[in-house]
């Protein structure tokens, strides 16, 4: 039998392909900056609800409610509308369900973290009925009042008949061709939480590191899964990239939470004039 030798093939080194080109982890100049360009578009794309996954432990006390004691003859649902600057609309207001009934209960509920300018209550969707009120005020986390309602700030309405006096507070009387009773309340000055623009802050930055880690977690799983080699320092190289995405993405996701308190921040309020 005749042995022969093996000799490896002769290769050339410069046609040797680069360890980034074959593995996609593997960070370079132009996939980062492709993934900055595509989270910078992504970033300016228009985000109605912004998303906010970590809610904060301690808000502080300067957080504001909005509490109504209130009563009604009718079934129906009641809609507070906020105005926190883009005037009143869907997503920014409160809703309950009401029932007919003689006594009067108490509905606290928390604001957003933002500049109160204007309300608009409706008191039921549609049909004849009252609706009464006996406490109407913003409130902060220590109970403290901020700011009470009187009837004569329920100006103007629309599709209310009248608003009478009644027993320690005053009452709406919507008649039956109604299908969109509601009024306004108007504020003499914008009502702005104390520590808002803190809060806020700090919203943002939990937001957006809970929803990085939960990214990255994403991409590992996926990088560990069709990863090509066992090289320490590519698996590190690779690991960092992912992180840098994850960053980048969960920026988007939380666009809108970070556009609001943007803009809530620099809201200047008017001065007020003295007499």
């Amino acid at each position: 039998m005749q042995m022969t030798n093996y000799q490896p093939p002769i290769t050339n080194p410069q046609l040797q392909i680069p360890a980034s080109a074959s593995d996609p982890f593997q960070p370079t100049w132009c996939r980062g900056l492709l993934a900055v360009a595509v989270a910078a578009i992504g970033f300016m794309l228009p985000q109605a609800v912004p998303l906010e996954y970590y809610s904060l432990n301690n808000p502080s006390s300067g957080l504001n409610y909005l509490e109504i004691t209130c009563a009604a003859n009718v079934q129906g649902e009641t809609n507070v509308y906020l105005d926190n600057g883009r005037g009143f609309n869907e997503l920014e207001k409160i809703r309950w369900p009401i029932g007919p009934s003689q006594s009067a209960y108490t509905y606290t509920f928390p604001l957003p973290d933002a500049p109160l300018f204007h309300l608009r209550l409706d008191p039921f969707v549609s049909g004849a009925g009252e609706f009464a009120i006996t406490n109407f005020r913003i409130i902060n986390r220590r109970g403290e009042q901020i700011h009470r309602f009187t009837k004569e700030d329920f100006q103007p309405t629309h599709q209310i008949d009248v608003i009478i006096p009644a027993n320690d507070g005053w009452k709406l009387v919507v008649g039956a061709q109604a299908d969109d009773p509601y009024s306004q309340v108007k504020l003499s000055r914008p009502i702005i939480p104390e520590g808002m623009n803190g809060r806020n802050l700090k919203r943002c930055l939990l937001s957006w590191s809970y929803l990085a880690l939960m990214l990255w977690i994403l991409l590992l799983a996926v990088y560990f899964a069709l990863r090509l080699h066992r090289d320490g320092r590519a698996i590190a190289r690779a690991c960092s990239f992912l992180a840098l995405i994850a960053l980048l993405f969960a920026l988007v996701g939380n666009r809108g939470l970070i556009r609001n308190s943007i803009r809530y921040a620099r809201y200047a309020p008017p001065a007020i004039q003295s007499s």
